[in-house]
């Protein structure tokens, strides 16, 4: 009887392990995104020259981290992401005086598309304790969730598709982490704008602090 009851004393500790070691901590995750339009233009098209603005948005989510093992985790994280850009003088004479170009609307604005972002991030760990860099990769899908009523991005898709490239530094003082400091580049492999003679797509660098509850 003593050597059943160890052995479903022990059964009874498995399942209790195993939940541990596969969810390793959730949280809350928020920070800053520089976000920029890249544009591509068909082969023959004059370029109009138009300099690239950055504009600076928000991000702020919730993260849950699974399948641990000492190094290496996953992340599924769900954000609600602001991208845009702002609109020069060039741009506006440019679209007046080119009917195939893409309208921006009046000079000195700063229009920008609201996204609910979709995030399955592979974290690679140099360690599990202490102050630890870690890089990170993952694809990530974009929904749009408002978009403000201007010619910029009146026609621009409704959903995007990319990859999220980063690093940063988690600090771990015991088991779990407390919470994390990142930098990652998320280009877009989607057109969010086509025509015949452009294509446009987002790209962000976001600036992320990432604190476990």
């Amino acid at each position: 009887m003593k050597r059943i009851a160890i052995l479903l004393f022990i059964a009874g500790l498995i399942p209790a392990s195993s939940s541990a070691q596969f969810l390793r901590g959730w949280g809350i995750k928020g920070g800053v995104v520089a976000a920029r339009q890249a544009f591509y233009y068909t082969p023959g098209f004059a370029q109009p020259g138009i300099p690239r603005e950055t504009r600076w948005g928000a991000y702020a989510g919730l993260f849950v981290e699974f399948l641990n093992v000492p190094v290496a985790s996953v992340a599924l994280e769900l954000a609600y992401v602001q991208k845009g850009r702002k609109v020069t003088v060039e741009e506006v004479a440019r679209s007046a005086a080119e009917p195939a170009y893409l309208s921006p609307g009046p000079a000195g604005l700063t229009p920008r598309l609201e996204y609910i972002t979709l995030a399955l991030v592979v974290k690679a760990r140099a360690a599990n304790r202490g102050i630890v860099p870690y890089l990170a990769v993952g694809p990530r899908f974009d929904f749009v969730l408002s978009r403000e009523k201007v010619e910029l991005y009146r026609n621009f898709r409704r959903s995007d598709i990319g990859i999220v490239l980063g690093g940063g530094l988690e600090f771990i003082p015991r088991r779990r982490p407390a919470f994390s400091l990142e930098a990652r580049w998320s280009p877009s492999f989607s057109a969010t704008f086509s025509n015949d003679v452009l294509i446009v797509k987002n790209q962000t660098i976001d600036l992320l602090c990432a604190v476990y509850l």
